[in-house]
Order: C-alpha cells, then sequence, then structure tokens
C-alpha cells in the first residue's frame, strides 16, 4: 500500500523543524562563546539579517540587544523561525504520524518538548543559556537518532531523509553567509587575527573544527573553510553531503517505488549540483560566496517547492497546514 501523501508531508516537515532547531541553538552557543567578555549590549543584529526576519522582528522588538535576539529565537512562540516554535511544530507533525511512526519517536519528541516548555526567563541569560542550547542540541541530536534507529525503510524513511538533508543543506549556506550579514550590519572582525577567529567559529557552528583540522593544517583560511562546508562530500554536515543524500533518496522513491514525479525534482538536485561544481573551481571562492550562496538559496526553494507540487498536492513554502500538521492532502501517491 502506498504512503499517504500527508503522511510523507508530515514526515519531511519533521525532520525539517528538528534539524532546524538543533542548527540555530548550535549558531547561539558558539556566537555566544565568541562574544564572551564583550559589551553585554553588543548587536546581533547579524542574526536577524542572516535569516531575513528584520521586518517580523523589528513589530515586535526594538533593538537587536543579545536579550531580544536570542528570546526572538529561542523562546518566541509567535516567531516561525524559533526553537520553541520548531519544536511544536515537529511535535504536531509526530502526532499526526501517531499510526505510521515508531512509539519510540513519539515518546522521545513528547518528553523532549515538554521539557523544553519549563524553560524560563533565567535560562536565556548568558550565565545559562550555553546549557540551555546543550540541551537542545543533545534533544534534536538524539530524536534524529531514534528515527536513524527504529524509522521503516519506506517511502517515508526517504522523505525523513529528504527533509532532514534539505534543512541542512540550507542552514550550513546561510550559515557561510555570517560574514556578509556581518558586513550588512556594520559588524566585522577587524584584522586578520580576528578574521581567522571568525572562520575558526563558522567551523564550530557547523560541528566541523575538528574534521577540518585534521584535514587541513594551515588554518581556518576563508576559502578552505567555504570550500569544506559547500563540497566536501564526506562531511555530514557540507551542502554537497546533503544534496547527494537527497539525489539517492529521490532515485530509490524512483526506482524502488515507482514514484515517476521524482525525475523532475532530481532536475532541480543536478542544478545544485552545477552551482556547487562550479564553487568548487573558484579560486577566490570567499569573494564570490554570497552570490554563490544566493544561488544556492534559490535552489533549494525551487527545490522544496517541487516536492510539493509533485508529492504533497501544493508548493511546499512552509504552510500553515504543514507547520501543524494538518495537511490537507489525503490521496496516495501515485505511480
Amino acid at each position: 500500500m502506498s504512503l499517504l501523501s500527508r503522511y510523507a508531508e508530515d514526515l519531511f516537515w519533521l525532520a525539517r523543524y528538528i534539524e532546524r532547531a538543533s542548527n540555530l541553538a548550535r549558531i547561539v552557543e558558539t556566537h555566544m562563546a565568541y562574544d564572551r567578555g564583550r559589551d553585554e549590549d553588543v548587536s546581533w543584529a547579524w542574526l536577524v539579517a542572516l535569516n531575513a526576519d528584520q521586518e517580523r522582528f523589528n513589530k515586535s522588538y526594538g533593538d537587536a540587544s543579545f536579550a531580544n535576539v536570542i528570546r526572538f529565537y529561542v523562546a518566541d512562540m509567535d516567531n516561525a523561525g524559533s526553537v520553541r516554535f520548531s519544536l511544536r511544530a515537529a511535535r504536531e507533525n509526530a502526532r499526526a504520524l501517531r499510526a505510521v511512526i515508531p512509539t519510540e519517536m513519539w515518546n522521545h519528541l513528547n518528553e523532549f518538548y515538554n521539557r523544553f516548555l519549563i524553560v524560563s526567563d533565567a535560562d536565556l541569560e548568558p550565565i545559562r543559556l550555553w546549557r540551555t542550547c546543550a540541551q537542545i542540541k543533545d534533544g534534536c541530536y538524539a530524536q534524529i537518532g531514534v528515527a536513524e534507529s527504529t524509522l521503516y525503510r519506506d517511502e517515508g524513511w526517504r522523505f525523513f531523509r529528504i527533509g532532514l538533508m534539505l534543512e541542512r543543506a540550507d542552514q550550513t549556506s546561510r550559515l557561510l553567509d555570517v560574514k556578509f550579514a556581518q558586513l550588512a550590519t556594520g559588524l566585522q572582525p577587524a584584522d586578520r587575527a580576528g578574521d581567522a577567529t571568525f572562520w575558526s567559529l563558522v567551523l564550530r557552528s557547523a560541528a566541523a573544527y575538528q574534521a577540518f583540522v585534521r584535514l587541513e593544517r594551515r588554518g581556518a583560511d576563508p576559502n578552505r573553510v567555504a570550500r569544506f562546508l559547500l563540497v566536501n562530500s564526506s562531511h555530514p554536515r557540507s551542502v554537497a553531503f546533503s544534496v547527494v543524500q537527497i539525489r539517492m533518496m529521490l532515485h530509490e522513491l524512483g526506482s524502488g517505488y515507482g514514484l515517476r514525479q521524482s525525475r523532475h525534482a532530481q532536475e532541480k538536485i543536478e542544478a545544485l549540483l552545477e552551482v556547487l561544481q562550479v564553487a568548487a573551481m573558484e579560486p577566490d571562492l570567499v569573494s564570490k560566496l554570497h552570490a554563490i550562496n544566493d544561488s544556492l538559496q534559490r535552489s533549494l526553494i525551487d527545490l522544496t517547492n517541487e516536492l510539493g507540487l509533485r508529492f504533497f498536492g501544493h508548493p511546499a513554502e512552509e504552510p500553515i497546514q504543514a507547520a501543524t500538521g494538518q495537511s490537507q492532502s489525503q490521496s496516495q501517491m501515485s505511480t
């Protein structure tokens, strides 16, 4: 029996929201450590610019202080990009999947979400925030681990993996644009030492520092860091690794389950790989990094919409029903 398209969509978004919460926690934790000892009112406007959230942020907050930005991205339920919103959306998608996913997946996510609900204002203060971020990361890692260990390897598994890897590619691409966001908001390292520290920070935000220094002995050269996170196909958080994984899942959906409509999404994947191939050949990659990331972001949006149209019955532009596990698409995926 074919998987209902609403279940495929819920699995897709379940994975995306978990990965999104994990990435946000990692970025906040790493950059908070970098800012330790500096002026407490140092601007975090770069994070708002990075996620193109200026309009939404300015509606509820004044200046982009540490306290305001952290609340916006960790605890603000009205912000669809916050950790709290992402975990709630993941839980609601999992609730809609109770007939499909293992009990262990639901139990872990439900408990994780309920633990996060008791996070207080004090837990967002600098002295406790590192622990809060660590708890978010650990809970998300564990949720993905439970899925890896228990989720049945059918079409649903492939859609879960596609959602996970698509979100990961998106977040890594955004992370590589931190430099541009800081330039746009007037925040940037002032000297060569600061620049090396910045690129080491980018690696740590992507959980890639140890792997990078094993391969590169000449320090965190900006071009090498950017190339590593974009096109190194052996690191699980690189854009190239994520895109190749999506291509593999789409191929398996087409060849193993007869979902011929996957070929349209595979064409989008090939376009993404072409962008990465061009990036790999750039001698001065950093100077063109924003343009490359802009192209990647547009391609990822196109791929997301293509998946929505072909498999879910509507463009997958993060509709409200997907965020709450109430997709309207009830039909079985046809071959």
